[in-house]
This record gives structure tokens, sequence and C-alpha cells, in this order.
């Protein structure tokens, strides 16, 4: 799944903090908090939720059908900067996930071939049969039960007789990588029906059919790959990671075109590919989340969607409607509250397989801020986590402590008790540290998570610990920069200048927008770099730079009037 950036406009602060609670109630229900991230900015005097992760078709299609309230009239979500008239991204949405088609000419066409190669292969003779199922294919590419079943019946029986196996030169006369994917398909299947136990071949079938949107050709595809690597002497995880993968996004594809039977089926099937995957990689945490995801997907397919066409269709019951519609709302009264609370606790307590009745439920007490409900909420959580291992939950309580803990870091500081707000954010530090090591050990591959526990390594002066954690943690896009900064300011607190100035010289020159924050962060920690190296005339330069682009920054006035008579402000 690419990482993806959708912005909602909103007529107003109210509806934007409607809007946001819509999202993050969507992403509670997936489970989905540790890849996506929302939240409520202000652009050129416009309120807008922004919804920034790892998407795929069918959580954008979700996500666009939970905020269709909140949106002003005549707009929808827009990928990247651009928007869309909410009609045309609907639409556009449902011709990209549309499968592929054959007029019925074609069709026609094709029939003939196919009728004339089970004759030919009747008569034994393969090679000619397989030629003219291809050429059928070529015009109904789709066509599972009429060419590509039968085709493969005669790769098998071809076999058997002795046919051999493609050589070299038709290995690259039959490209499976080219740009046209349907010609990549059949290329692919050329290959298969002369080994039709090969595992490559198989790929190359499967993934251009996926290419090509032969949902058909997938499913029946995505099955004979399935029995032929569960029944490898030696499994490969990787194998069945393909298939969930061509699966989920032919799931997501269906369920944006509304064809849920077939959705359905495609989740399941993933499903049982990830269960497997995850019985050959038992180190690898992330399948417990890919394993979630899923599973939520299927789940709210089933129930949500399963007779509805949106979300809010699906709340058939009037009250239902009463209350989805008053957890959505930011001023409630206390008596409202409690009676959402006790609807949702009901509906957990009905529920108890089904991780997002908790969440809601949790999302609920912890609105108001209200610490009491809050500590209720983490001790749910905790039972739960308890009970299931599912680690969704033990997330969300820890997240809920910290949130207590950096709300009375706050307080204090705003008080002006600086002793008292010190010690606050020290046992912050020493609350998340623990959580984040915990989760990077979870979530190996999550940058993010890696770049927050390397700043708490910083922040307590371990820093022999902070810097390989840094060094990774710029494989990053998002945090390349502010990695780079704490690792120079690491290897500057260590007294290795040079290793500091490589450092932030290599970002300074990758850094695209010299300008901004990081850019004049970035510049300043190399001038301080270069001072603490004895380099007087290369700081003076940073700090300089840094003045033509606000005057104002930190202490850089100062920095530069220390620096001796060689300053541009002598």
């Amino acid at each position: 799944m690419a990482e993806k950036i959708f912005r909602v406009p909103c007529g107003s602060e109210q509806i934007a903090e409607q809007c946001l609670d819509a999202c993050l109630y969507l992403v509670s229900q997936w489970g989905a908090s540790e890849r996506l991230d929302v939240e409520r900015t202000k652009t050129a005097g416009k309120h807008v939720v922004v919804f920034r992760g790892r998407l795929d078709e069918g959580e954008t299609a979700q996500i666009m059908d939970m905020v269709a309230g909140k949106i002003p009239e005549g707009y929808t979500l827009g990928a990247g900067k651009s928007m869309h008239t909410k009609d045309d991204a609907v639409e556009k949405a449902r011709v990209e996930a549309a499968r592929h088609t054959s007029s019925d000419a074609d069709k026609a066409k094709a029939a003939k071939l196919f009728a004339h190669a089970r004759k030919v292969a009747e008569t034994r003779n393969y090679d000619y049969a397989i030629e003219c199922y291809l050429n059928g294919l070529n015009r109904w590419p789709d066509a599972v039960k009429e060419g590509h079943k039968p085709l493969r019946g005669s790769a098998v029986a071809r076999r058997h007789m002795g046919g051999k196996k493609p050589g070299v030169t038709d290995k690259l006369k039959y490209s499976m990588s080219g740009k046209d994917a349907l010609r990549s398909m059949l290329n692919a299947e050329w290959l298969f029906s002369r080994d039709p136990a090969n595992l490559g071949y198989m790929e190359g079938v499967l993934k251009n059919a996926n290419k090509v949107h032969c949902d058909d050709t997938v499913l029946w595809m995505g099955a004979v790959y399935a029995e032929a690597i569960d029944t490898e002497k030696k499994p490969q995880a990787k194998r069945f990671e393909l298939l969930s993968d061509v699966l989920e996004e032919l799931g997501d594809r269906c369920q944006i075109r509304g064809d849920r039977e077939m959705a359905v089926e495609a989740y399941e099937r993933g499903a049982v590919a990830l269960d497997n995957q995850k019985r050959l990689s038992t180190r690898d945490s992330n399948l417990d989340t890919a394993i979630r995801n899923l599973s939520s997907k299927l789940t709210i397919l089933k129930g949500h969607y399963q007779t509805a066409d949106s979300f809010r269709e699906s709340l058939a019951d009037g009250e239902g409607q009463r209350e989805i519609h008053d957890r959505e709302r930011v001023v409630q009264t206390d008596e409202r509250v409690r009676e959402l609370i006790a609807a949702a606790r009901g509906d957990w307590e009905a529920n108890r397989d089904v991780p997002g009745k908790l969440i809601s439920l949790v999302d609920l007490l912890c609105r108001g801020e209200d610490e009491g409900l809050e500590t209720q909420s983490i001790g749910l959580l905790v039972a739960e986590f308890k009970r299931t291992d599912n680690y969704q939950f033990k997330s969300r309580a820890e997240d809920i402590r910290r949130q207590q803990l950096d709300r009375r870091v706050r307080s204090l500081t705003a008080s002006g008790d600086r002793e008292a707000a010190r010690q606050a954010r020290a046992e912050l530090i020493r609350f998340e540290l623990p959580v984040l090591a915990a989760r990077v050990k979870k979530y190996p591959n999550d940058k993010r998570v890696l770049f927050e526990y390397g700043v708490r390594l910083f922040l307590v002066g371990k820093l022999d610990e902070a810097i390989p954690v840094f060094q990774a943690a710029r494989a990053d896009p998002k945090n390349r920069g502010r990695s780079a900064i704490y690792l120079g300011r690491a290897f500057l607190k260590k007294k290795l200048h040079q290793q500091a100035l490589d450092v932030l010289s290599e970002a300074i020159a990758e850094h695209e927008i010299a300008d901004d924050e990081i850019g004049k962060e970035l510049l300043y920690w190399q001038g301080r770099s270069q001072e603490a190296a004895g380099l007087a005339t290369e700081a003076q330069a940073s700090y300089g730079q840094i003045l033509r682009m606000d005057y104002n920054y930190r202490d850089v006035r100062a920095k530069l009037d220390g620096l001796g008579p060689d300053g541009p402000n002598e």
C-alpha cells in the first residue's frame, strides 16, 4: 500500500472537528492507528482535515463514504493537493476499479476458437490446442471456464506426453514484465502451458491478470497458486505474501464497484494466505497488524456494507442513526454522553469479538478528558489485551496514559511552576521509553515509531543507543531531516565534530526547502558544530545564511556577534 495524503475542506471549525472525529472513528474501527495519521489544520484561512498514511483503494472508498456528510456541498476528498467534485471522484474511483470487459463480438469469436481447441485437444495435438486457446483468450482474457481451465488441462496432458519445457530463448521472447499487462499475462500463460508446475509462471499469470483487472482469472489462478505453494516441500512465506497482496487488492476493487460477494471471497482467501505466511514467519510482528487490518475490512464488509450502500445507510433504525450522529457531534449534554456510553458498552458486551466495538466505547469515555473515565478505559483495554492478546488494545491503553501525562505537563507549564513541569516531563519520558521500545520491537519497519524512540533516548542522554536509531530512522522521508538534526546533535554532544558536520552537511544538501524550519535548524546545528570544531569562518557563513532567511531566529545574531571582528555585524 502506497502512502497517500487526503485533504477534506471544511466550512467551519466545528465541521472540521466533526470530520476529524469521523475519521478517527474509522481508523479505530480498522485498528490502523499505527499506520494512519489524522489531524485538523488551517490553511489559507480555511479549516482542513488531513488524512495521511498507507491507504489502499478499499480504505480510500470507506473514508470518502464516512466523511460524505461533513464536506461542503459539491466537494469530496482529493488525493495530494488536487480537489475533485464529489460525483467525479466517486465515478473516477469506480472507473479505475472496473473489471476488464470484452465485447459480445470478441466473446463470440473467442468461443469459436475455444471450441476448435477442444476438438484439436481430443486428437492429442496439444501444442496447437494451446495456441487456439491463447488466441481465444487474447479476445476474451477473463474466460476462465471456457479458456483458462481447459488450456491448463491441455498443458498438463502435454507434459505427461513428454512435451518440452520453455528454453532460454522462449523466456526472452515471452516476457512476463512488459508494459502491456495483457500481453504479459498471455505470455506468462504460454510459458505456464509448457511447464504447468512452474510457480514463477503461475505468478506471472496472477500478477498480470490483477493488473488487467481480469478478476475471475485472478481468483482462479490464485486458487491454483495457493494449492501449489501450500504443497511445496519447503513453503516460502514470500509466496503467501504475494498471494495475500493480490487478493486484498482484488477485494478492494470489488468493494469500490459494489461487487460485495467477490470482495468477501477475495478477502477471505487473502486472510488464509496471511495466516499461512504467519505460520512460516512467526517472528514477523508486522503480520499481526496486516491480519488485523484485513479482518477489519472483512468484518466491516460483512456487517456495515453487506446490505447497505453506505456506512450511514447500514444503520437501518432511527435510533441507530441518532446515535452515530450524536457520537460525531462535538458538543453534547452530559446526559446524552452517558446514554451514548451506555449504548456503546452494551454493543461491545454483545459483540466482544469485534475489536472496533471496544474502541468505540473507549473513544466516548475519553472524549471529555475526564481522568476517571480515561482510567476506566485503560482498565478495559488492558483486560481485553490479556484476554485476546490483541496488541491494539495494549497500544491504545498506553496512548491514553501518555495523553494524561502530557496534559499534566502542559497544565503545569501554563501555571508557571517550572520545577513541577520539569518533573512531570521527566515522568512522561520515563513512561514513554519502554512503551516505544516495545513498539519498535513489535513494528520494526515503522520508522516513525523508531524516530520517536530515538528522541526519547536522546532526551535522557543515552546517546550511544540513540545514534543507531536515528541512522535507521533516516530511511523515513517524513523524518529524514529531523533524524539528521538529532543525529548531528548526538555526535556534537559526544564531541565527534567531524561526524556531526558530515551528517548535517549531507542533510542540508538533500533538503529541498532551505528556508523552512527543518532547513534553518539543520543550518543552525551545522553552525554550532563548526563553532565547536573551531571553524569560525564556516560557522559565520552558516549563521549568516540563517540571518538572511530569518533575522530573529534563535540566538543567531548573538552568536555572530561573539565570533569576532570578522563577523558580518562588524
